[in-house]
């Protein structure tokens, strides 16, 4: 163990964006990650399990859209498969315009506000998250039999709007602003190809156990990314103050048990939470802490809190002071999201800087020198009196 914690972090976070970096769920670099993960976690005493699941191992290799002579900037839609065609563009917005198309053998050009955000694939667990507008869009969509599917981006950068490994329809995003040009070349000819590879691979949760008791405390992170993403803020950092905690949590002497949870599936839409909760019921959880994007260079760190006394809500917030910048604020969308509706006390934690967030987030720019270590060691510092606080009371 590094006897320097920012030393350590700096290590940890190096290991999983440099050294390994892009690795999505199914992959060779997803495996590396899990094995450093776990073995790190055996090192500070845990018992370690893991939870295997299925999901393929997928990799985008080229792609390219010609529409009326004009090559379009594209990012290949995670799991597509590969094709190369030629076809009529049509476009469409709703499920209304949807149902009176006939898509077959066309190429499909989403858009509007149906792409604003991305569609959750088939296998993503719908007891939490439900969109009934889009679950029948893709329903229509598949039985429109299109021969391949173009979705506008809403952003700068085309991030993938479709990203699920059970639909067996080509499709690639292109940019927002490219994305005009190819809604109105409708009814024009395009030229797609896109190259991908795919095979069997598996993913895992990574659980790390410590100590006994009634009730339990659990502290997780995710450690996958989007493919070609580095993911140091997008969540080295958080996997970095989760193994600090590891170590540092070995001093509390306390009957509640802490548990650590590496999920090996959130950025790529595989239902490892989901996997958590139905193979170890959370009835006994006394809390749930995540920690997810923290880290960036000059931002505070949000604070998000969920069904909490106003009491151990006052004592967090009164603490935090002595750590650094936080700020308490809404945080909804990463693991704890299957936590807090099941009634649960939960916090999560991640960076305040929506801007960079939209820049960076899931892409080749979420590198190592966007993160200042100190941060993350101050939110692992942090997360240990809130873990304190919650077993003394457990112990009483």
């Amino acid at each position: 163990m590094y006897m320097n914690h920012d030393k350590y972090v700096e290590y940890c976070v190096n290991r999983l964006s440099v050294e390994i970096g892009a690795r999505p769920a199914g992959s060779q670099a997803n495996r590396r990650a899990a094995d450093f993960i776990g073995g790190e976690m055996k090192q500070a005493g845990y018992q370690v399990v893991e939870q295997k699941y299925p999901c393929p191992d997928w990799q985008a290799v080229s792609g390219e859209l010609t529409v009326a002579g004009k090559k379009v900037p594209l990012v290949i839609n995670t799991f597509s498969p590969s094709c190369d065609m030629e076809a009529e563009l049509v476009p469409v917005t709703s499920v209304e315009e949807l149902q009176n198309l006939d898509l077959t053998g066309r190429i499909a050009v989403i858009h509007g506000e149906i792409t604003a955000t991305s569609f959750m694939p088939k296998n993503f667990d719908r007891r939490l998250y439900m969109d009934e507008n889009k679950d029948r869009f893709i329903e229509l969509l598949e039985k429109g039999r299109p021969a391949a599917v173009i979705t506008v981006s809403h952003y700068d950068i085309p991030l993938p709007v479709i990203e699920d490994s059970e639909l067996d329809i080509p499709s690639v995003t292109v940019y927002r602003d490219e994305g005009k040009f190819v809604v109105e070349s409708a009814g024009e000819k395009a030229r797609l190809k896109i190259v991908t590879r795919r095979r069997a691979g598996t993913g895992s949760n990574v659980i790390g156990r410590w100590g006994q008791g009634g009730k339990k405390i659990l502290l997780c992170a995710h450690y996958d990314t989007k493919p070609g993403t580095p993911g140091a803020m997008d969540n080295a950092s958080g996997v970095a103050a989760l193994l600090l905690l590891a170590w540092q949590l070995r001093k509390l002497k306390t009957k509640a048990a802490v548990e650590l949870v590496a999920f090996g599936g959130e950025d790529s839409w595989f239902p490892g939470d989901a996997l958590y909760i139905q193979e170890f019921p959370p009835d006994d959880l006394a809390a749930a802490i995540n920690i997810d994007g923290v880290g960036a260079v000059n931002a505070s760190t949000t604070m998000a809190i969920f069904g909490c006394s106003d009491e151990l809500t006052a004592r967090i917030s009164q603490t935090a002071k002595a750590y650094g910048d936080f700020v308490q604020g809404p945080f909804y969308e990463s693991d704890h999201g299957f936590f807090w509706p099941l009634r649960i006390p939960t916090l999560a934690f991640t960076s305040m800087c929506m801007e960079l967030l939209g820049r960076v987030t899931h892409t080749e720019n979420d590198t190592i020198d966007l993160l200042d270590t100190r941060k993350i060691e101050q939110t692992a510092g942090l997360v240990l009196e809130i873990v304190h606080m919650l077993t003394s009371s457990a112990d009483n």
